[in-house]
């Protein structure tokens, strides 16, 4: 059950450069969307993935973790399905 589960850990995992990639996808899809179908529903695509960043740092803050940890954490959840891209 152990290796089971640290197996399923390593699969999932998420790292800042794949969460750094993320961001880039999202601010070019936003900017594309902009372009295409207007300036609202590219500040629509951003303000989504904003609101899910603040959701999941309300949400580490309230588990107790604090500091940079609880942002880096937040933007990791956020961002890090990047890692499923490249």
């Amino acid at each position: 059950m152990r290796a089971s589960r640290k197996a399923l850990r390593e699969v999932i995992r998420a790292d800042l450069p794949a969460a750094h990639f993320g961001v880039g996808i999202v601010v070019v899809a936003s900017v594309v969307v902009g372009l295409f179908a207007g300036s609202i529903a590219g500040a629509l695509v951003a303000g989504f993935f904003a609101a899910l960043f603040f959701v999941a740092l309300a949400v580490m803050l309230l588990r107790g973790i604090r500091g940079m940890d609880a942002g880096r954490r937040a933007y990791l959840f956020t961002f890090g399905w990047a890692n499923w891209v490249y």
